[in-house]
C-alpha cells in the first residue's frame, strides 16, 4: 500500500512540474538553477581539494584557506540567488497556489473513477527492480549533465546574461576553460560593468594563455578595478598583468593595496610580500628607484619561511632546432602542477636570443595563492618558443618538458628544448 501512495506522489509532483513553472517568472527559475549549479560546483571544488591535501599537493593551512573562501563565496551566492528569487516570482503565483491544492486533492477521486484500484495490491508484492525504479530516476543530476543541460537552455535563451555567468562559472569548475571564455563573453557582451564577471573573465582567458595575460584581460581587470577598488582577486591579478608588462612600481601598488586588505594574520601576505620583494628587485635592475611600501606580514606564512620553493632552470635550445627559431621569438618559462588545471605555477618570459639561460621560478610568480609551487611536491617544468608570441602551445612552436620534478629550495632542472609542436 505504501509503494502505491509513493508513486501517486511521484506522479503528481511530475504532473505538477509541468504546470508549474510556465506559471512563474522565469528568473526564478534561473535562480533555482543557479543555487543548484552552485552547490554541485563548489562540492566538486572541494574534493579537488581534499584530493590534493591528501596527497600532500597542498598542507593544511592552505586547504582551510582555500574551502573556507569557496564555502563563503557559495553562502554568498545562495544569498544573492534567493533574493532575486523572492523579488521576481510576483505573475503566476496565485495561479500555481490554486493548482498545488487542486491537482492532488482531485486525483484520488478520478482514480477511483476511472483507475483500476486493484493495482495497490500488486504494486505491494512487486518485485524490488520495480520498486526502486522511481529512486533511480530521482537521483541527483551529475554535475556535467547540469552544466550541459543549462548550455542547451542557453542556445535557446541567448540573452539571459545570469544564465551565460553560471554558465562560465561551471564551465571553468570542469577544467573547461576555452568554452568558460566563450560564455563569460556572451555574458560580457550584454552586462559590462560587473566587476567580478570581468575578473572572472580575465583570471580564464590568463588560464587560457598560460598564464601570461593578453591585453583584453588587463583592460578587463583595468575597469573592474574602477567599480570595485578593493577586490582582493582583481588587485592580485592585476599586479601580475603589471609585472608581465614591466609596470612593475605598478605592480607593487596594486600588491600592496592587496596586502591592505587581507584579513589579519592571513598566509597569503607571505606570498604577497614575496612578489613585491621580486618587482622591487625587477624595478631596481632596470633602472628605477625603489618604491616605498609598508612591511607585508603575517604570522602563519606559506611555504618555506625563508622565501618557500623554488626551481632552478637551466634552459637550452637544441642545435637541431636553430633554424626553426629567430632570436626575437618568445621563450616561455614555466612550472605547472603534474595534474589538474594547465596555469601556471611560476612563468618567466625571455627571447631565444637569451639562450642558453638560467631562471628561477618561486612562490612569488603565482597567480593564486593556492596555486604556489611550495604547495606541490612535484611538477611539471617546461620551456616553449613562441611563434605568435602567446604563450598557448601552437603547432609550429619549439618545446621541451621535465617531468616530475621535485620541489624544493635546492631543486635544479635542465630542459632542453628539442621537439617541435605538431
Amino acid at each position: 500500500m505504501s509503494t502505491f501512495w509513493i508513486l501517486v506522489a511521484l506522479m503528481t509532483i511530475f504532473a505538477l512540474l509541468f504546470v508549474i513553472p510556465p506559471l512563474l517568472r522565469n528568473r526564478e527559475k534561473y535562480a533555482i538553477d543557479h543555487n543548484q549549479l552552485n552547490t554541485e560546483v563548489v562540492k566538486d571544488q572541494l574534493a579537488e581539494l581534499r584530493t590534493d591535501l591528501e596527497t600532500g599537493k597542498l598542507d593544511q593551512e592552505a586547504y582551510d584557506a582555500a574551502s573556507q573562501d569557496l564555502k563563503r563565496e557559495l553562502l554568498n551566492d545562495l544569498d544573492q540567488n534567493t533574493m532575486a528569487g523572492e523579488a521576481s516570482t510576483g505573475t503566476g503565483r496565485w495561479a500555481a497556489a490554486l493548482l498545488l491544492v487542486l491537482v492532488p486533492a482531485l486525483a484520488l477521486p478520478l482514480y477511483k473513477m476511472l483507475g483500476t484500484p486493484q493495482l495497490i495490491d500488486r504494486l505491494a508484492s512487486g518485485t524490488p527492480a520495480t520498486q526502486n525504479a522511481g529512486t533511480e530516476q530521482q537521483g541527483q543530476m551529475s554535475l556535467d549533465k547540469m552544466v550541459e543541460k543549462l548550455a542547451e537552455r542557453m542556445r535557446t535563451e541567448p540573452d539571459n546574461a545570469e544564465g551565460w555567468v553560471m554558465l562560465g562559472r561551471s564551465y571553468a569548475s570542469l577544467n573547461r576553460f576555452q568554452e568558460a571564455a566563450t560564455a563569460y563573453g556572451k555574458a560580457y557582451q550584454l552586462i559590462d560593468d560587473n566587476p567580478r564577471l570581468m575578473t572572472d573573465y580575465a583570471d580564464v582567458l590568463a588560464t587560457l594563455n598560460e598564464g601570461v595575460f593578453p591585453d583584453q584581460a588587463g583592460e578587463l581587470l583595468g575597469k573592474s578595478l574602477a567599480i570595485n577598488p578593493q577586490d582582493l582577486k582583481t588587485l592580485w591579478l592585476a599586479g601580475h598583468f603589471s609585472f608581465q608588462r614591466g609596470n612593475y612600481a605598478e605592480a607593487i601598488a596594486l600588491w600592496q593595496r592587496a596586502a591592505s586588505f587581507l584579513p589579519e594574520d592571513d598566509e597569503n601576505a607571505a606570498i604577497l610580500a614575496r612578489q613585491i620583494e621580486q618587482a622591487q628587485n625587477k624595478l631596481v635592475a632596470s633602472g628605477g628607484a625603489p618604491v616605498a611600501t609598508k612591511p607585508v606580514t603575517s604570522e602563519k606564512p606559506s611555504g618555506d619561511a625563508s622565501g618557500g620553493s623554488q626551481i632552478t632552470v637551466e634552459v637550452a635550445l637544441d642545435p637541431g632546432l636553430m633554424a626553426q627559431a629567430s632570436g626575437e621569438d618568445t621563450v616561455f618559462i614555466f612550472a605547472r602542477a603534474v595534474q589538474g588545471p594547465k596555469m601556471p605555477l611560476a612563468i618567466v618570459r625571455k627571447q631565444v636570443k637569451d639562450l642558453p639561460l638560467t631562471v628561477t621560478l618561486n612562490d612569488s610568480m603565482a597567480m593564486t595563492p593556492a596555486m604556489v609551487l611550495s604547495n606541490f611536491s612535484e611538477v611539471t617544468v617546461g620551456a616553449r618558443v613562441s611563434k605568435s608570441g602567446q604563450a598557448m602551445p601552437r603547432s609550429g612552436d619549439l618545446e621541451g618538458m621535465m617531468s616530475p620534478v621535485a620541489t624544493g629550495k635546492d631543486s635544479k632542472v635542465e630542459v632542453i628544448i628539442d621537439q617541435a609542436v605538431p
